[in-house]
Parts: C-alpha cells; structure tokens; sequence
C-alpha cells in the first residue's frame, strides 16, 4: 500500500469568472464532491472562490454528464451566476424571456399570454433566461476548473464512510478528504448512505419527456412570439401538457411533454421514446413538427419523503442538490435549488477558522435551505398538477378566466383567484430570494462562542489533516 498526498494546483483565473472577490476563508479544508453535475460543479466552483481545495469525482463520462434538453435559469439563479462573475458568457449561451403564452393541447387554442413585470425582475437582480443543459454544464465546468477545482470522470464511488471520511472507488482507491459532498442525484451512494437503504421515491403515474426540435422545421407551425420574445410556450392538458422555449440563440426549440406513464426512466438514459406515440392527443395543427424531433428522453416523476437529515451521523458527509431534496424533472427551480445550496454552503465555509467549526457550518447549512427546498419543491410539484389537471369543473374555470384577461388585453395569470393567485405571489418571492444573503445574515446572527461549542459536541474533528489524500490498494477480485 502506498500513500499520494493529493496537491491541487490553481491556474490564473480567467476573465470569465472574474468578479468582486468573495471573504477568503482563514482555514482550507479539503472537500470530495460525489456526482459532477450542475450541483456538484457549483459547488466546486462556490467552494473555489472562498479559498477551500476541491475534488469532483463523477462516475460517468463527461460528455454523459454534460446531458441535453432545455433548462429556465429563473432571477434567483441568474444572480448567483452573475455575482460569481458569469454573466458575460451567460448572455453569450442563453437568451433572456419575459413572456409566456398558453394553449390547449388537444385544440391548440390560445389561452393567452403573461409578461413578467420588468420592475419586479429588476427588483430580484437577476434576469429569466432559457438554455440547454449542456451549455450550463460547460459554463460551470469551465468557471470551476479555471479556478482551480479538480474533475475526476469514469471515477465511481462505491462505498463512503463518513466517519473516516473517505471514499472508495470501484479501482479500489481510498480517497480521503475533510468533508464529503454528496451531490450524485436522488439514486447516488450518497443518499443512501445518509439514509442508510436506497430508496426510489413513488411513481406519481406522470412522466416528462426531453427533447430538441430543430427550429428550421417549426415556423409554420409555431407561433412568432417564440422567435420574437423568446417566449415559454405552456400547453395544458387533460392529464397531459407541454412546456417549450427557445434555446441556442432560437436555432432550436426545447420541449417537454408531460403525461402518463408507470415505465421508470431517468437523465442518462438512452433517448428512446417517440413523440408521436406519447403526443397522438395533440392537437392536429402540431402533429408535422412532431416528425422532425429527435427522440426523446422519458424521466419518471417519482414522489419522495422528506429527508430530516442531510447529514451523516458518523460524520462530515452532507448532502446537496437532487441527492438532498429531489424536485420533479423540468421544473423552474430544480437546476436553481442545488446552485443555491452551493452557493449557501460556500458561504457559510467562507467565515471558517478552525476545524471544529465544521459540524456548526453543516447543520446550519441544513437549517438555513430546508425549508427554502420543501417550499418550492412542494410548489413545484403543484404547477405540474396544474398543468396536467384532468378535465373538470376547476379547469374549466381555470381557462374560461384566461380567455377572459386575454380579451382584456390583460396577463392572463394575474386574473386567476384563489391558490393560483398565490401561488404566483410565491414565485415573485422565489425569484426575489437571495440565498447568500440569507447565509450572511444568519453568520451576523448567530453567537460565535457556540458555533465552536456545538462543533465540539456534534463531531470531533480535532484529529483530522486538512489535505485530501489517496491511498492506492488492490481491487479486490
């Protein structure tokens, strides 16, 4: 057995992650991230800019992991992006949306359109942009290992323990690390190693399907606000909708259907499921366009509990994004929820002096983005019943409402009573939301003394080195 100390080197740091120098931490530690998608490069890149060594080990390849489809990058992500010094390339990938409009989906009839008030996205200091996953995944790939993060591809964990804390990978490899970061998705180790058993979540009966459509083969049958507004096209559905927007600077169109399905699927998987065959009940008008998509990826919308704890009880292992709180696919905050808990984690582990402080910083990184995540993660779960509701009374009056502001000239949504009105209300107080600040303040907060005091009593980790290393052993046979 022999021993490697693992010693990160940092490169200059590139124009395109420039910005207003975060708080440097006084105390690197060094943090193994499990799972290198959007989550875990977020961190790794937050984690970089406040000082602390980064090491990203992801199971599949890169160009796996980079994915496909659309993803809406909504205001309380976009800033996070900016202040992390992004915005250049972000204008450069995405475009920016202020417009949604809403059809039928067996009829194809207009419901209406909705404009988000320039004064209240201003107010959140973001903006609302489209992109593909692909292109985010890149601008964050880049950003971290500008700064000095290390990505690990083909690097499969097969067995954490927390108490050492250490991974093991399936080479056989130990490698070891101050604190552990489990952002390898709702089926990862990660998860169920916090846990303690792998759970998959209910089947709710719905799935969504991801795919591209080529604009070229589009204009006659898409509306022009779509090219012209950039706009998110919304169909609702008796048990069925479609989400659609622009992306690659209006060359193609991202598409997700919405229906019901019990066959289980998830990202990674093989695009494998033709629209034609999930789409027959839509309407007619768009059924040419449908021919021209590739095919697309089915990923099941599975209900889980719940977790009360994101952290090991044996030890540093804390998880984040789909691993900690999975959010159903496509939705607007699920890609923004796990930059935010980067983003917070990151800032709390700026202020860090000592190692004891360790265990405090993680659980007040839990107290600080469970509530935030339950909220919008339940709400989230409603705009997609809203979307799919089956045919009834509720839906009718639901579209009888739109037509009417429609007429008016009026936002359709703004004319909606009820939980609907409240739920829109919700969403101007999601975008606003500014999740650093909210880590700041709780630092203004809290009593210095007892962030050591609590550290001492939830996790001893006087004993650990501050350097990530690598033990090499032989795999077993």
């Amino acid at each position: 057995m022999s021993a490697e100390v693992w010693s990160p080197s940092y490169p200059p740091q590139s124009n395109s992650t420039r910005s207003n120098p975060p708080l440097q931490t006084s105390h690197s530690v060094s943090f193994l991230i499990v799972g290198g998608g959007v989550a875990g490069l977020a961190t790794a890149l937050a984690l970089r800019r406040v000082g602390h060594h980064v090491l990203v080990l992801e199971r599949e390849s890169r160009e796996v992991t980079r994915g496909s489809g659309g993803v809406r990058l909504p205001p309380n992500l976009t800033k996070i992006l900016f202040h992390w010094g992004l915005k250049q390339i972000l204008m450069e990938k995405a475009t920016i949306t202020h417009t949604m409009f809403f059809k039928r989906y067996e009829s194809g009839e207009s419901l209406g359109e909705h404009v988000w008030d320039k004064g209240m996205l201003k107010e959140t200091r973001g903006v609302y942009m489209l992109c593909t996953h692909d292109d985010l995944y890149d601008i964050l790939y880049d950003a971290a290992t500008s700064m000095g993060a290390q990505v690990q591809y083909r690097a499969n964990v097969v067995s954490i323990d927390a108490e050492a804390p250490e991974v093991t990978l399936e080479s056989g490899e130990k490698i070891g690390g101050d604190v552990i970061v489990g952002a390898d998705g709702e089926f990862g180790i990660s998860r169920s190693t916090v846990i303690g058993q792998q759970v998959r979540g209910t089947l709710t009966g719905l799935a969504m399907y991801d795919t591209i459509i080529s604009s070229r083969h589009l204009t006659q049958f898409a509306d022009e606000s779509i090219w012209k507004d950039h706009a998110i096209f919304t169909c609702f559905g008796s048990g069925k909708a479609i989400v659609a927007y622009p992306v690659h600077n209006t060359d193609d169109l991202a598409m997700q259907f919405y229906g019901p399905d019990d066959e289980d699927g998830k990202y990674g998987d093989e695009p494998s499921v033709s629209l034609s065959e999930v789409a027959r009940e839509l309407s007619p008008h768009f059924h040419p366009l449908l021919q021209h998509a590739r095919k697309a990826v089915r990923v099941s919308i599975r209900d889980h509990s719940d977790l009360e704890d994101w952290i090991s009880d044996d030890g540093p292992l804390i998880l984040i994004g789909e691993a900690a709180h999975p959010f159903p696919p496509g939705t607007i905050q699920a890609t923004a929820m796990a930059v935010e808990d980067g983003a917070v984690l990151a800032k709390l582990f700026s202020h860090l002096s000592d190692h004891r402080q360790i265990g405090s910083f993680l659980y007040a990184f839990q107290e600080l983005r469970q509530s935030r995540t339950r909220s919008v993660r339940a709400g989230e779960f409603g705009n997609i019943f809203y979307m799919t509701m089956e045919d009834c009374q509720d839906t009718r009056q639901r579209d009888d409402s739109m037509r009417a502001m429609a007429a008016k000239g009026t936002n359709v949504l703004e004319g909606l009573g009820g939980g609907v009105s409240r739920m829109w209300d919700e969403i101007r107080t999601i975008f606003g939301y500014d999740c650093e600040d909210e880590a700041d303040d709780w630092w203004r907060a809290i009593d210095r003394e007892s962030v050591d005091a609590r550290s001492t009593t939830i996790f001893d980790f006087a004993s650990m080195a501050s350097s990530v290393h690598v033990t090499e052993t032989t795999a077993e046979s």
